[in-house]
Parts: C-alpha cells; structure tokens; sequence
C-alpha cells in the first residue's frame, strides 16, 4: 500500500505491473480494508464508480481467481456477502508501518531515543512512494492516503526528535533541514531545526531559523513563531 501495489510471494517480489490494473485496484481495495469483508458492490465502486457494467460480477470474479493465483487459494476468502483480504497484519506493510511507529513512539516515552529513532527509520524504509497509488480515483482511498501521508510526516518528526533526545545535534542538522523544506508549514520542524542549530553551537543559525519559522508561519497560517 505504501507505494505502487506489488505482491511478496515464496517465489520473490513480484511487480504490480505482472498482473492486470482492475487486478490492483481490487488488491488494493482489500489490503485497505484487510480481515475485513469487502462488500462485491464495494469493489466494483472502486472499479468503475457509479457507473459498473452489466458484467461487473463476473469481473470481479475473474479478478478474484487470478488474485488467488499468485497469493495463494487461503489469502481471499469469499463471504456471503463479499470478500476478505485473510492476511495477518505483519504482511501488509501499511500495518507494519504503523506498529512501528507506535513502538518509536513507546520508546521514545520509555527514555530510549536512540532505540525510537531505529524504529522510526525502519518505519519509513517500508515507503516506496505515494500510498494506495491504484486508487487515487476513490474517495475512501484518498482520505486513507491522506491519513497515512500524515503518519508518514510523524515518523520523519518523531526520528528527529528522537535524535535530538539522545544529543546527536550535529548528525541530525542536514535531516532536520530537509524536513523543513519539504514540509514548511508543520512548526515543529522549524523547532527541531533551530533545536539542533543551538545545541551544536549555532546559536545565530537558529535564531535566524525562529526569524524565518515566525514570517512563513504568520504569513501562511497566522501562527506566531516556535518556542523552543
């Protein structure tokens, strides 16, 4: 999910572009929606909006059996009333993302940055681009890909925040900057920066930064500047 769709199998990874577009659309759907029963209506709104062909059923089968092919016959179970995505969490990596950020976040808390700020890394190894890419035409898609895209921001803020805790100033400066640039409007990131621009003995650095924190902030978002 957390990138174009792509299938780990015994055999390998296999690239979402071996199987048919409709085939990642209702994969998609049912990773999003994971030991849940996804309603065949469901599906087919995914697929073709208000608007399915009289044959949608069947597509959906289809889709189904060739799914099946390269998960495994146990990965989807048909329902009375839909379809279930049977996987645990840890073989969807949205759900492995999320653990970890909740286990950075616990270390984090426990005093342990240096332990969070591994944890939040490998969190963030597991983005290989825009998430639910299949289904960008969907609204209960785009609001969870919004949702996950913040998340994503929060483990990038919790890593540095972890590394400030552990003292690591200067190795985090060149991270934290880029953060900013990406992200401009999200204050704590302006505090991180300067943070880190103090504690390594840059102390006219990050008054400078606070300076610039307050004018896009205040321009942008009527916000005051970030106290550190």
């Amino acid at each position: 999910m957390l990138g174009p769709v792509t299938v780990e199998t015994p055999a390998g990874s296999s690239d979402g572009t071996l199987f048919a577009p409709r085939d990642r659309v209702v994969l998609s759907v049912l990773a999003m929606r994971r030991g849940e029963i996804v309603p065949a209506e469901v599906l087919a709104d995914a697929l073709w909006g208000d608007q399915p062909p009289t044959t949608w059923p069947k597509v959906v089968q289809g889709c189904m059996v060739r799914l099946r092919r390269i998960l495994g016959p146990g990965a989807i179970r048909t329902q009375e009333h839909g379809y279930v995505l049977a996987l645990s969490p840890q073989e969807v990596d949205s759900h492995r993302f999320e653990r970890l950020l909740e286990r950075a976040r616990q270390l984090l808390a426990l005093g342990e940055p240096d332990r969070a700020a591994y944890t939040a890394r490998e969190a963030l190894k597991l983005w290989r681009g825009a998430p639910l890419t299949e289904l960008e035409d969907w609204e209960p898609a785009r609001a969870e890909a919004q949702r996950l895209e913040e998340l994503r921001r929060d483990a990038e803020d919790l890593e540095v925040e972890a590394c400030l805790a552990a003292g690591r100033f200067r190795e985090v400066l060149q991270v934290a900057r880029g953060r900013v640039a990406t992200a401009p409007l999200r204050e704590t990131r302006w505090g991180h920066l300067a943070r880190a621009q103090y504690q390594a003995g840059r102390q006219a650095d990050a008054l400078r930064t606070l300076r610039q924190a307050g004018e896009v902030l205040r321009n942008e978002l009527g916000l005051p500047p970030v106290d550190l």
